[in-house]
């Protein structure tokens, strides 16, 4: 055995306690914050939380109604179909059937258990909308349904995931590697990889934090309560962003604590240091609350300014905005808004939209991809799903969207619809 010692000169970030409860409470959504401070405050006697703050909140007299409306409408329990739907609400009627039939091939844990052809026999429908339907129902939230197996479902959840350290390692240890990684091979992965096992378990922790069964969380009826930290409505006319304040926890130090400080008792020095020590992760926790609320509202405004014509006018006008441009924008760091975004829900005039699918590197300068698709999907369907790229690129331009002709290629491949020579072919293999 060749056993040598060696030094090296290595410049390492390291984050504090506070810092990474800080970022874990940023990337966590409404529905789980509520529980950890839930269960702070059961095992910290020195906060506690605060309902009285809600009520000094004042409102003018005309607005006050509509902002109890809005805290009235912000959250719902929706079915797991109307939850699909509400995502998808440019599709035609003959999709959203197909999208329904899918419903029926969705296992407990919300995988898809069924064949395309026999979907595509029992509607009728034809075999390659189906297949682009069931395309876009694995880009749907929640992140994962419809994957074939655990393999693909996780995949499918890493992918929505913009950045983050150790992300493309976790990937590969997903695609090539998913049979060591359940039976926790970590030594053989890092010998394999010529990696660090701490990069491998740093890579393993990304992916247990995904959702192992993607419909979990409904009920047998398949329900799911999705919670917006924001609402970007109209008021008098103008766009305006709010807070779901009664979702909002708020905290206060506590009357127990308070008393035991002010009382004239003599307090040991144990009981003395375990009161400061307590108080202090109360005040970092409230800290780290504000700060993620500051960070939302700072994107929600980036999103509003860019995005006003999809508030104003739907999905098709979203336009192409960049995590790093808005990191740019409210001097953040990318892989802080991307953790910000992740999971959040945001309530808007069109639906309620998971605040990510604002951000869209695609496309062109101006129009977001998302955007560019669904004008795709529109002059196909005018032309019967006889256009060539070349006429696509022509019409598009007439929206002022100048792409490629290869550009249109590649995203036929990515909504699944053949070109017009693939159609051809498929019609006279038909006929014989």
């Amino acid at each position: 055995m060749d056993i040598s010692l060696s030094q090296d000169q290595k410049q390492v970030q390291k984050l504090s306690p506070t810092m990474r409860q800080s970022l874990e409470i940023l990337q966590m959504p409404i529905v789980d914050l509520w529980e950890l401070v839930k269960k702070e405050c059961k095992k910290n006697p020195t906060i506690e939380i605060d309902d009285r703050q809600r009520d000094r909140r004042t409102f003018s007299k005309e607005k006050s109604d509509l902002h109890q409306e809005f805290l009235e409408n912000i959250e719902g329990t929706i079915s797991l179909k109307d939850h699909l739907l509400q995502q998808v609400p440019e599709w035609e009627e003959g999709e959203k059937a197909i999208l329904l039939k899918f419903l029926e091939f969705i296992t407990e844990r919300g995988f898809f258990d069924g064949d395309l052809r026999d979907i595509a026999n029992s509607l009728p429908a034809d075999i390659d909308r189906v297949k682009w339907v069931y395309d876009e129902l694995k880009l749907l939230h929640p992140h994962g349904i419809g994957a074939k197996n655990l393999q693909e479902c996780l995949l499918l959840q890493l992918d929505q995931i913009s950045s983050c350290e150790h992300l493309g390692l976790a990937k590969t240890l997903l695609r090539e590697y998913f049979d060591e990684l359940q039976k926790g091979k970590i030594d053989f992965l890092s010998k394999k990889l010529h990696i660090s096992r701490g990069n491998v378990i740093a890579a393993g922790k990304i992916i247990t934090r995904l959702n192992f069964s993607p419909i979990s969380g409904f009920s047998n009826e398949r329900n799911v309560t999705i919670v917006p930290d924001l609402k970007i409505c109209k008021l008098d006319g103008e766009w305006v962003i709010n807070f779901n304040a009664d979702h909002i926890p708020l905290l206060r130090f506590s009357e127990l604590y308070k008393k035991m400080v002010s009382d004239d008792c003599e307090k040991t020095p144990e009981t003395w240091r375990y009161l400061k020590k307590q108080a202090r992760y109360g005040k970092q926790l409230y800290e780290a609350i504000d700060r993620r609320q500051t960070t939302l509202m700072g994107i929600a405004k980036v999103i509003l300014e860019h995005q006003i014509d999809f508030f104003e006018r739907g999905p098709k006008f979203m336009k192409a905005l960049r995590l790093i441009d808005a990191a740019k924008q409210i001097n953040l760091h990318i892989s802080t808004i991307s953790r910000a975004v992740h999971g959040k829900y945001v309530d808007t005039p069109h639906g309620i939209f998971e605040m990510s699918k604002f951000f869209d590197g695609g496309g062109t300068e101006s129009v977001s991809q998302s955007a560019i698709l669904e004008r795709m999907r529109e002059i196909i369907k005018l032309e019967k799903v006889r256009t060539t790229d070349a006429e696509i690129v022509e019409i598009l331009g007439r929206y002022n969207i100048h792409i490629a002709r290869r550009t249109v290629a590649k995203y036929r491949k990515m909504i699944n619809i053949p070109n017009s020579r693939q159609i051809v072919i498929h019609a006279a293999r038909g006929k014989k």
